[in-house]
């Protein structure tokens, strides 16, 4: 028996690809198109590579467990513009299965563990994309 492959599916971005962000036009590339807000179970550490530029998130699953959710958007997408956006994404990144706080598990962007050992930050406690990128943005006080 086969089954229809289903019209859309959605997948999760966590940052340089969200709206209002430098990569949101592959985003568009791709014909996805904003769906919702989401974010990770607690089982995720987040990480800003800085490797490359624009500078971009990696979102490991830690086995332990010592991670916290990170906020997503979720995204609309063909699994043809799920094709065609893989082969935009460069290595240490790539697409995986993300387990969302309310159970759903979606396609996402993932990272490899051996990113957040060179030219990473640990940026976990703060939650989001968003908040790092505003937390850059803000002036480093002075004593």
């Amino acid at each position: 028996m086969t089954s229809t492959p289903p019209e859309t599916l959605l997948v999760a971005v966590c940052g340089a690809h969200m709206r209002g962000m430098p990569l949101e036009p592959q985003m568009r590339q791709c014909g996805a198109t904003f769906d919702s807000e989401a974010q990770t179970d607690d089982s995720y550490r987040f990480y800003a590579l800085t490797a490359k530029d624009p500078i971009r998130p990696g979102l490991i699953r830690n086995a332990a467990g010592s991670g916290a959710p990170i906020a997503l958007e979720l995204w609309s997408i063909t699994p043809a513009g799920l094709g065609q956006l893989m082969t935009m994404i460069d290595t240490p990144l790539g697409i995986g299965t993300l387990q969302l706080s309310d159970g759903r598990k979606v396609k996402g962007f993932v990272c490899e563990a051996v990113a957040a050992e060179a030219d990473a930050e640990d940026i976990t406690a703060l939650g989001s994309w968003r908040a790092f990128m505003a937390s850059r943005a803000q002036p480093a006080t002075t004593k």
